[in-house]
């Protein structure tokens, strides 16, 4: 066997024996080239063994899991073409896999004593959140701090979230102050962690949850105060009422429908360093969306057109917020109480500028090929742009 297939077979043998504790990629090229580390370890899912990839890019995370044997051939296919480096940790050694610049593949051994790992799925989760007395508050967890019956989800939900906001505060040191507008926070599941996590790190964070419901407002105010969370309040009041100026952070989680554009346009217009947002409603698209050639048999369910219309409208969002100065992203999130919608938006500021003219182009043709006339966000930031030559 070659130095790869040895890899590969002490890998196998650690997972079988249960002595595996992580693994490491590095030197990421092709497929991977846009991040920086790939970190495997072993978690349970549903009592289940299963190996929990993150993927580590310049600003963001994201994981995913697999089942060992589809893990091992992920990685086997990786090594010496996509990673270039790789190291494997046992609870007895340490198995480093390098390949040199002419690709031949050299092993390194060193010995190594260390506990099995925790198979805690959310074992990193305690560490964004060290302070959870809200979550107590609102009824998620009970007074022994475990997940009450049928809350479960929105506890995991709020674990998520934050370890998505968190790629986005690497580089903020203690003390920084960090403005943080929260538009439409209903109960503040979400606004709570967010306070929390940010002063956990250092921060000094000055958090407002924006809610119309005034009973919501006056519930979390009560906590917010009785916990002592000095720069967190709630305020009573429309999103198209709400200045968000000097706002570092501007989330959007539940606005429906054009509201979520409305929500961007703020955030754009005030500069925010960062936009999240998790789109509901589609409706202002799904009546003039058109077949571009070739797709015409999906329009025969109106299903799939429903879907579309979806992915297209987002897929328009994304791409203001590019033309805007941002870089944008789409990503799975767990679902909302409200919606079923399961996707998030993140944008988040570039720090130069970039080809107004030319990303517009790229918003013009994606909705002329989708037979879109309309789009609120679009429209909005056409006409506060620069005017591009024809």
């Amino acid at each position: 066997m070659n130095a790869v297939d040895v890899f590969c077979s002490n890998l196998q043998d650690a997972l079988a024996g249960g002595a595996f504790r992580k693994l490491t990629l590095g030197k990421l090229r092709d497929e991977l080239a846009d991040q920086e580390h790939v970190y495997v370890r072993p978690v349970e899912v549903r009592g289940e063994l299963q190996l929990s990839f993150v993927h580590r890019y310049p600003d963001h995370d994201t994981t995913k899991n697999f089942p060992p044997a589809d893990a091992l051939a992920r990685i086997r296919t990786w090594l010496g073409t996509a990673s270039l480096a790789a190291t494997l940790f046992t609870t007895a050694e340490r198995v480093q896999l390098r390949f040199n610049r002419r690709g031949k593949p050299q092993l390194q051994r060193q010995r190594e004593t260390g506990e099995p790992p925790s198979l805690q799925h959310d074992q990193s989760k305690a560490r964004l959140l060290q302070d959870e007395r809200f979550l107590v508050q609102l009824g998620v967890l009970d007074p022994a701090g475990k997940p009450r019956p049928q809350m479960g989800d929105k506890y995991r939900q709020v674990h998520h979230f934050i370890e998505l906001v968190a790629p986005l505060t690497r580089e903020m040191q203690p003390g920084e102050r960090v403005k943080v507008v929260d538009l439409g926070s209903g109960k503040g599941y979400l606004t709570f962690a967010l306070y929390v996590f940010l002063t956990g790190k250092g921060l000094q964070a000055e958090v407002t949850g924006v809610e119309q419901r005034r009973p919501l407002v006056d519930l979390c105010n009560e906590i917010a105060g009785s916990c002592g969370y000095g720069g967190l309040r709630f305020e009573a009041a429309r999103i198209s009422e709400t200045s968000l100026a000097g706002a570092d952070l501007v989330v959007a989680l539940h606005a429906c429908d054009t509201a979520t554009d409305d929500a961007l346009l703020a955030a754009i217009r005030a500069g925010a360093r960062w936009i999240l947002a998790a789109p509901c409603c589609h409706q202002e698209v799904r009546p003039q969306i058109r077949p571009p050639e070739g797709l015409e048999p999906l329009f025969r369910f109106g299903i799939q057109v429903d879907r579309l219309a979806e992915s297209v409208t987002d897929t328009i969002r994304a791409l203001c917020l590019e033309a805007a100065g941002y870089e944008s992203r789409i990503q799975e999130f767990i679902n909302l109480e409200h919606t079923p919608k399961n996707l998030l938006i993140l944008a988040a500021k570039r720090p130069k500028t970039v080809d107004q003219c030319r990303k517009w182009q790229e918003v013009i043709a994606f909705q002329t090929r989708f037979g879109i006339r309309r789009q609120r966000l679009a429209d909005a930031l056409a006409a506060e742009a620069e005017k591009c030559p024809d």
